[in-house]
């Protein structure tokens, strides 16, 4: 079974989240979201979602094209964090993973 496109690569799996389609693929680090694109409120309901069915701890790697200010308190109530990780120009890449107790 193949594990999916490494780095540079496009996505190997699209699915529909939020309302519009999300764009998802695992590489090393984690599972990949890509919401750039989605109108409001489609990237927030989209990372909620998986990060609501990621039943391994993460991480999710998010894919954004603007800082995602109202999903910091949801990641929060659920006891999650996003820390910022160098990305594509023009994009606003972060790492979500569950906060270590």
């Amino acid at each position: 079974m193949s594990e999916g496109p490494k780095q540079g690569c496009g996505p190997a799996v699209t699915g529909q989240a939020g309302g519009g389609p999300a764009r998802r693929w695992r590489e090393d680090d984690g599972l990949h979201v890509d919401v750039r694109g989605l109108a409001p409120p489609g990237p927030l309901v989209a990372i909620l979602a998986l990060v609501g069915s990621m039943t391994d701890g993460g991480p999710l790697i998010v894919h954004h094209d603007r800082d995602p200010k109202l999903l910091y308190p949801e990641l929060a109530e659920l006891g999650w964090a996003a820390t910022r990780i160098e990305g594509a120009p023009g994009e606003v890449r972060l790492r979500l993973a569950p906060i270590s107790g």
